[in-house]
């Protein structure tokens, strides 16, 4: 390939959460036996619990790091952190704990001694995600819910109770989800209405986006997208066409004259430049309204090819300028590692339990990014041979599981599918046709679950409807499972 260098975009799913680990305990200063106070001798001793704390610290460290994933979590340096039996909370403890505010996402509390006092007071000097987990060797093992009651109580957001390493696991894997989701900005091109006429289950507005998920928006006039097609180099062509090529020599069959997929890359490239200029790492297009400029036609490309491009980038996009299934793929990226499909979704045979889903945009990750490329064809979506679109047989999986997701326009509920892959229809058929059947459990309770969310749906491969709530529940969405 040409040196032309593809424009630089930070990918959300590359997000990292910080986390802040502190070890909060007692070293008392006299040796007393009491209510409060055990053990005798040695062990009531300043030296016995500086020693105590000091092992703890280090069992500390090794939970925390078996229970995180290195490419999700930075931990900045664990600090040991104590008071004494006169109850006295120094401002040098708030400077100590909160010096690294500005970088954190989690503050980690580990407590050996009385640590729901510094814990509660901890929350309410940052607005940052608070966790305990509870000592090893702790005489009581629910600190956690000692500090989370107060909290809860007094209306403070993110705070995670632990009760072992599984559920920081759980819950470090949350809020990295949601940073991915805050970290997302979607380049959204305009033309004629900001909601699409061909897609009204897509969002109410993008303020309620903003407000649940934290997302953000750039948006253009559509018709700015063809003028930087224009503007590309000769360079910048030749780099499409070699993109092109290579996209052929990976397809097991090719239905469509090459000659037209360098038009696809061109939109791929000059979407991603306006991408990268706007700082955008997620995209849309209204399908409609673009296409009724009669610019594809002259053109001769669609969008199709870019579209599943970017998701197996780690790029969050979806069809018809749908914005509601940009949050819908992105949750789905970020949850199961997959690549997602997206298509139109309905009951296909009623007294079967038989859906359908279609829409021209698989991808060859729908198993996995950590899986091998899904073996593909290229077919054509306009009938007179342009339009590159990927194609995948999903009659060689089935009986395989699938998971599919969609969110409600007023982003309140998600409703999600656990079905089983029954067959596929027009494989390599073109325009809009590729469709994959799969069965569900009851054909009327999803249409009931359905009629709240539309029909727009995420799809990877696996049953993950238990992980997918579990996220679903920390954003507040009401689930509809079917």
């Amino acid at each position: 390939m040409s040196e032309i260098k593809l424009p630089e975009i930070k990918k959300c799913l590359s997000e990292k959460i910080v986390v802040k680990p502190i070890l909060w305990s007692m070293y008392h200063i006299n040796a007393y036996q009491g209510p409060c106070r055990y053990g005798q001798g040695y062990s009531l001793t300043t030296e016995y619990d500086i020693e105590s704390t000091k092992e703890e610290f280090e069992r500390f460290k090794q939970r925390m790091k078996s229970s995180a994933n290195p490419e999700k979590t930075i931990f900045l340096e664990p600090i040991i952190l104590h008071w004494n039996e006169d109850f006295i909370m120094r401002n040098s403890v708030w400077e100590e704990a909160l010096k690294d505010d500005n970088k954190v996402d989690l503050y980690l509390i580990c407590g050996v001694r009385v640590s729901g006092y510094f814990t509660v007071e901890l929350a309410k000097r940052t607005c940052k995600a608070i966790s305990f987990l509870p000592a090893v060797k702790s005489h009581v093992r629910c600190d956690q819910v000692d500090m989370s009651a107060h909290l809860y109580a007094i209306g403070r957001p993110e705070v995670y109770p632990c009760y072992d390493t599984d559920d920081l696991t759980e819950t470090l894997d949350i809020l990295w989800v949601k940073k991915v989701m805050k970290s997302m900005k979607v380049f959204f091109p305009i033309k004629s209405a900001f909601l699409s006429f061909g897609c009204q289950s897509s969002y109410i507005n993008l303020d309620d986006i903003t407000k649940r998920f934290g997302t953000t928006f750039a948006h253009v006039n559509a018709q700015e997208v063809f003028d930087e097609i224009d503007a590309l180099s000769d360079d910048e062509l030749k780099t499409c066409s070699e993109m092109a090529n290579n996209l052929v020599k990976q397809a097991k069959d090719v239905h469509m004259s090459p000659e037209f997929m360098k038009n696809d890359y061109m939109f791929y490239l000059a979407t991603k430049k306006m991408m990268s200029k706007r700082d955008c790492n997620a995209f849309t297009i209204p399908c409609f309204e673009v296409c009724a400029t009669r610019e594809l036609n002259k053109r001769k490309f669609t969008f199709c090819l870019a579209k599943s491009l970017f998701r197996e980038e780690g790029i969050p996009s979806a069809c018809a300028g749908d914005v509601g299934s940009v949050i819908t793929n992105a949750l789905l990226m970020a949850i199961t590692n997959c690549a997602p499909h997206m298509g139109n979704t309905m009951v296909w045979e009623r007294n079967r339990n038989l859906c359908r889903i279609h829409h021209d945009s698989p991808t060859r990750f729908m198993k996995g990014y950590d899986k091998p490329m899904m073996p593909f064809e290229l077919v054509n979506f306009a009938l007179d041979g342009w339009g590159t679109t990927i194609r995948y047989d999903f009659s060689q999986d089935i009986g395989s599981p699938v998971t599919l997701v969609n969110l409600s326009p007023d982003m309140k509920k998600i409703m999600i599918v656990n079905g089983e892959i029954e067959g596929c229809e027009n494989f390599l058929t073109p325009e809009c046709t590729l469709a994959m059947r799969f069965y569900v459990k009851d054909a009327n309770h999803f249409l009931d679950c359905q009629k709240y969310v539309g029909h727009h749906f995420g799809m990877v491969y696996g049953n993950w409807t238990e992980k997918i709530k579990t996220i679903a529940k920390s954003f507040n969405l009401e689930i509809l499972e079917a």
